[in-house]
């Protein structure tokens, strides 16, 4: 009787100096956006010959830009619930 768990709640933020698994995903894909980013310059420096290539790339672009966004979310949500 008495006893407790050794759990304790921590009402504060506290650095660990290593990134969270979001910023992990969302530097992932901001390092894949630049990626066909940078496909999409090359191609169309050589002409346009990678039409069906670019709007492909572009597509990719886009989604990648709809999950970064999600993700950034879902890190705000969670650090604006740490700090209520």
């Amino acid at each position: 009787m008495g006893e407790t768990c050794g759990m304790k709640l921590v009402m504060q933020t506290v650095p660990t100096g290593t990134k969270c698994k979001l910023c992990d995903k969302i530097d992932t894909k901001m390092r894949r956006r630049a990626a066909e980013v940078d496909r999409i310059g090359r191609w169309q420096r050589e002409g346009s010959k990678f039409r069906a290539s670019i709007d492909k790339a572009m597509e990719i672009i886009r989604a990648l830009d709809s999950e970064i966004y999600e993700l950034s979310c879902e890190r705000q949500r969670r650090l604006q619930a740490i700090g209520h």
